[in-house]
């Protein structure tokens, strides 16, 4: 038969002695060549789960010393973040070149920071991933704490009758009539 996927990543590992590199994680096969559910890197200690693709499913790492994680249990229905990255890749697992992939936590939420991967710029979100406005930082500068609430809000508009009352980003009031 020819190799599985979980075969040819297994072997893509092997140096020309038939051994991995030392250090490197080594994907667990089963005898019909699929991934094991259970993958453990022998390194570090760490276990986790893994789908038919062998992508870790998320919220399921657990560390050394630990009660692996038990992977019969039915998978949670995927969260918007989930969905939204998993829709960006590829056949192989990854991503389109460029393309900016959202980070999820390990319940599968958006984390409070996003960044783009190949720009490197920065931005917070809310809990629907939506970009919060103003929080956009360029690569190399300081960026928002966005878990801190009400620090990224930046302008403000009131209306009352025919009079408009904003409130820039330095905290100044302009009036419009």
């Amino acid at each position: 038969r020819p190799k599985t996927q979980c075969e040819q990543h297994r072997d893509s590992l092997q140096r020309g002695d038939g051994s991995p590199p030392i250090g490197a994680y080594v994907p667990q096969c089963d005898e019909q060549g699929q991934y094991r559910q259970q993958q453990c890197h022998g390194s570090t200690g760490h276990c986790w789960c893994v789908d038919s693709r062998g992508q870790e499913r998320q919220g399921t790492r657990t560390p050394p010393g630990t009660s692996p994680y038990n992977c019969d249990a039915p998978e949670r229905p995927k969260t918007q973040c989930e969905q939204h990255r998993d829709s960006l890749q590829r056949g192989d697992g990854s991503p389109p070149v460029g393309a900016y992939v959202p980070q999820c936590d390990d319940q599968g939420q958006y984390r409070p920071q996003q960044c783009h991967g190949s720009t490197g710029h920065c931005w917070c979100v809310d809990s629907r991933g939506q970009e919060r406005q103003g929080t956009r930082t360029p690569p190399g500068s300081p960026r928002f704490n966005c878990d801190a609430p009400g620090k990224y809000i930046y302008s403000m508009e009131f209306k009352f009758k025919d009079h408009n009352i904003s409130l820039n980003r330095l905290g100044r009031v302009g009036y419009g009539w």
